[in-house]
């Protein structure tokens, strides 16, 4: 038979071990909602940092890859060709043979460069993704893969601008965009990354009148014009 004291302490204890256990749950929830929350924020901010990078990386590759591919191939030197009247020149035209090859081989070498920098992938320090100044770099990296997705497209675009007295420059851009995967747990997006580059440019110089005014804005222009003195 139990004496009443030892029922007193019997109760005590599983009182003590409610409140035990009542306690040890909460904690155990707390951390789960604060580990799922802080997750959830640092995916975004990695997400979010990955994407910049991926964005400049592609970038470059691309840059590159026309560099590289107008510096190996003498031709694509010589994109536009300059008819002239005498001293005039009345026509430019560009070659589009050459133009098309250069496109295609630069959007292929893109795709390769872009492809083995996925493979490489990013690194990215935990203390980075904290946004604390004084964690900026430090502690454990995150290794972040990405591919492309699709082949890279091409696009021709001109432009004249004025360079000087009855000078304009002509220039012909190519422009690339590659549409990027991002691989990391929990979050797949797609990147859109664009570069452009002059490829040929060439100025036209015309008959330099023997009168030049430049007028800077349309209330110089204004003051340009007679009027009646009262």
């Amino acid at each position: 038979m139990e004496t009443h004291g030892e029922q007193a302490r019997v109760r005590r204890c599983g009182r003590a071990l409610r409140r035990f256990l009542i306690t040890a749950s909460a904690i155990v929830i707390l951390i789960i909602a604060l580990t799922t929350w802080l997750g959830g924020n640092m995916r975004e901010a990695m997400a979010a940092l990955a994407s910049a990078r991926i964005r400049a990386v592609s970038a470059k590759a691309m840059n590159d890859a026309i560099l590289d591919t107008m510096e190996s191939n003498s031709a694509y030197t010589a994109l536009l060709h300059i008819r002239e009247n005498g001293t005039k020149v009345y026509m430019v035209q560009a070659d589009p043979q050459q133009m098309n090859l250069l496109a295609a081989q630069c959007a292929e070498a893109a795709q390769e460069r872009i492809a083995a920098l996925g493979e490489q992938g990013i690194s990215i320090p935990i203390g980075t993704i904290t946004g604390l100044t004084f964690l900026s770099g430090k502690g454990p990296s995150i290794h972040i893969s990405f591919t492309p997705a699709g082949s890279v497209q091409s696009q021709f675009s001109s432009e004249f601008t004025s360079s000087g007295i009855n000078q304009t420059l002509y220039r012909v851009n190519l422009k690339l965009t590659a549409s990027v995967q991002l691989v990391m747990p929990g979050v797949y997006q797609s990147i859109s990354v664009t570069a452009e580059a002059a490829i040929a440019e060439n100025i036209i110089v015309g008959e330099v009148p023997e009168v030049y005014t430049n007028v800077a804005s349309e209330e110089d222009m204004l003051n340009l014009i007679p009027t009646e003195v009262p």
